[in-house]
């Protein structure tokens, strides 16, 4: 008979994962900005791909890939110094991204959006998702009876939690978007945009 968590199992990673994928890190930023800049549907691609890449992980390091991360610390910093400075280069190109095409009414710029393919695989260098997969395991599912189930529903729950957390910063790009009126204003938020997705690295570095 297979050992099925209970909801005092449940209910703490359904909060956890709350609190991870709501509070601000590079995926909100990069949603934020993707929805300010191209719109809702357009970055439904990039919700889907985070949406599916970050429990995959997390699902990863349960299944065994945590251990590794234990086993051999260089590997954990390797990928910690990857993350880091590929958010540092997709925090420029946020920064110096030129608005296209505006007059005195800002259209949605031109260019090509995040795709599902590359939202998902920045996942496996972003340093706060490595965090979280490596904690939450650690908390709730080190200690279980059967882990690869309690792996498999810890995935699910990020998943579940994850799709509303994308539409709510994808949907706040696309509300912050009408208040961008002005080339200025595009740059402005741009580059506040990519001081917070640095900021967003501070914790990592730090820890």
């Amino acid at each position: 008979m297979l050992d099925v968590p209970s909801l005092e199992f449940v209910w703490p990673v359904v909060l956890f994962a709350t609190v991870a994928l709501l509070s601000p890190g590079p995926n909100t930023v990069l949603l934020t900005t993707s929805g300010a800049s191209f719109g809702f549907r357009r970055s439904l691609p990039a919700m889907a791909g985070i949406c599916f890449g970050a429990p995959l992980l997390i699902l990863a390091v349960g299944l065994g890939l945590g251990t590794i991360l234990e086993t051999i610390p260089q590997t954990r910093i390797a990928i910690e110094i990857l993350g880091i400075a590929y958010m540092l280069w997709l925090a420029w190109k946020i920064a110096s991204a030129e608005p296209r095409g505006l007059d005195q009414s800002v259209g949605h710029a031109e260019g090509t959006p995040v795709g599902l393919i590359q939202a998902a695989l920045l996942q496996w260098v972003n340093p706060k998702v490595w965090t979280m997969a490596v904690a939450t395991m650690g908390a709730y599912g080190a200690a279980a009876n059967n882990p690869t189930i309690q792996a498999v529903i810890i995935a699910l729950v990020f998943f579940v939690v994850c799709v509303p957390a994308a539409v709510i910063w994808t949907g706040f790009g696309v509300a912050v978007r009408r208040l961008l009126a002005t080339r200025r204003a595009v740059r402005i938020f741009n580059w506040v945009m990519a001081v917070l997705l640095v900021a967003s690295l501070i914790p990592i570095v730090l820890g």
